[in-house]
């Protein structure tokens, strides 16, 4: 049997034998869907251009500058156009009114679990879940970008567990339902967790393994420049050998004052960005660790809850936790704001997980920081830390629009988010979500 010829003006010449006439049907099919998906491709039209949206008369806070009344917020293709006043809305955008309504940046939540990807073992990368409740609750509540890290499951009131050395960790944004926009870098920080006792001999261990590491790595140098066979890293360095590697910061969870001046010791010895995870009672070297550009994570309302009720309300260093955050900024410091709760939590104790982020930098604010700097420690300072200040953290031309409109101040427990939206495409809408539907919206005076 031949084929010789077709509609589709496609000439096949064949002498071989079919053994099967029905091999024909799809064959001839294939042949005029590849044929017709080439005409339909030549006589497709080019795509529109990107829409432009402007959010116009809105109290803005760039962030990085000050904040702007009746300002006007333009993005267009997922980027930041213009922020500021008196800006030209180019013709044809989709305008939003802002008329007694709040901008800022998205929220960047510094740490977080259980939002938006599975627990398992594995890449965060390979476990992303767009359809997780607990995505959508915090991204209805500003979180707009997250560094997701590993921690264990904790019983009780949901406590969090400690983050424990080696920790692995993700930075993602919150594309509710959009899997392709969510990862953002994986890992995203180093982890180091010093020991709280023997204070001498750990100090003494901590230096030998960094010694090591660091004649690994020059060994790894010079098998690569002979060509010769790696040499073989010993179980107890793979920590370490990643710090000196210096491809991303190191966060330290420290336990007293002597720990965090061996940190920065080190720091000094290797090279490596340091940063201090809830140094509490090293307030008082906030100018240091400006001057060696060390930042810090901290709580504004301290320790996690448990059922000593007999603690003191002043820890060693005679702070008040609500003050501390205040204290670090006041001496230079670069803050970043820990949620109080690394999850967000459906029961237990009300205003204690995750979503209450802003509720964090208000509590700051009560305790001496400015506005400003409290605003800075939910925003561009954690992307600062987590190296991704030139896409997220503020609202500046070129930057991702990632931005919130709210109906009251970003600080204030009051407000509302309205609308959150993540590389110019809105994720979160109130007026059509029913997560918060039954909770009313406080109307202001103008």
């Amino acid at each position: 049997m031949k084929i010789t010829d077709w509609d589709t003006s496609i000439l096949f010449t064949s002498t071989f034998e079919i053994p099967c006439s029905t091999f024909i049907i799809p064959l001839s099919i294939a042949v005029v869907f590849l044929v017709g998906s080439v005409a339909r491709a030549d006589d497709a039209e080019p795509d529109p251009p990107p829409k432009t949206y402007a959010v116009v008369g809105a109290t803005v806070f760039p962030v990085a500058k000050p904040m702007v009344r009746r300002g006007t917020v333009v993005w267009r293709d997922g980027k930041v156009l213009a922020c500021g006043s008196e800006i030209e809305v180019p013709e044809g955008a989709e305008v939003i009114a802002g008329d007694g309504l709040y901008v800022t940046p998205g929220f960047v939540a510094v740490t977080a679990s259980s939002v938006g990807a599975d627990r398992g073992r594995g890449r965060f990368r390979r476990r992303l879940d767009p359809y997780d409740l607990n995505l959508r609750i915090a991204l209805a509540h500003g979180i707009t970008t997250a560094q997701l890290i590993d921690t264990p499951p904790r019983g009780g009131f949901s406590q969090d567990a400690p983050i424990l050395q080696g920790a692995k960790s993700a930075i993602i944004k919150l594309t509710y339902a959009d899997l392709p926009s969510m990862f953002v870098r994986e890992p995203a920080l180093n982890y180091l967790a010093l020991p709280f006792r023997q204070v001498e001999l750990n100090a003494f261990l901590l230096r030998e393994r960094f010694r090591r590491a660091e004649e690994h790595l020059k060994k790894v140098a010079e098998a690569e420049a002979t060509k010769a066979k790696p040499p073989k890293m010993a179980r107890d360095l793979g920590h370490y050998v990643e710090i000196l590697k210096k491809e991303r910061p190191t966060v330290v969870v420290t336990s007293n004052r002597s720990q965090v001046e061996e940190m920065l010791e080190l720091k000094e010895q290797y090279g490596f960005d340091l940063v201090l995870y809830e140094p509490n009672d090293t307030w008082t070297m906030a100018s240091k660790l400006a001057a060696r550009d060390v930042p810090v994570l901290v709580k504004s309302r301290g320790p996690d809850f448990d059922f000593f009720f007999g603690g003191e309300v002043f820890d060693d260093g005679d702070m008040i936790p609500v003050r501390r955050p205040g204290a670090f900024a006041s001496g230079g410091a670069l803050v970043g704001i820990l949620p109080y709760r690394r999850t967000v939590m459906l029961s237990g104790l009300a205003g204690r997980d995750l979503t209450v982020l802003p509720l964090e930098a208000a509590f700051a604010v009560r305790g001496g920081m400015s506005e400003d700097d409290a605003l800075k420690a939910i925003t561009l300072n954690p992307a600062k830390i987590l190296r991704i200040d030139d896409r997220v953290g503020s609202l500046e031309k070129g930057k991702d629009a990632d931005l919130l409109i709210l109906s009251g101040h970003p600080l204030d427990y009051r407000a509302h988010v309205l609308k959150a939206i993540i590389n110019g495409k809105v994720y979160y809408d109130r007026s059509k979500s029913r997560l918060f539907e039954q909770v009313p919206v406080p109307k202001r005076k103008l």
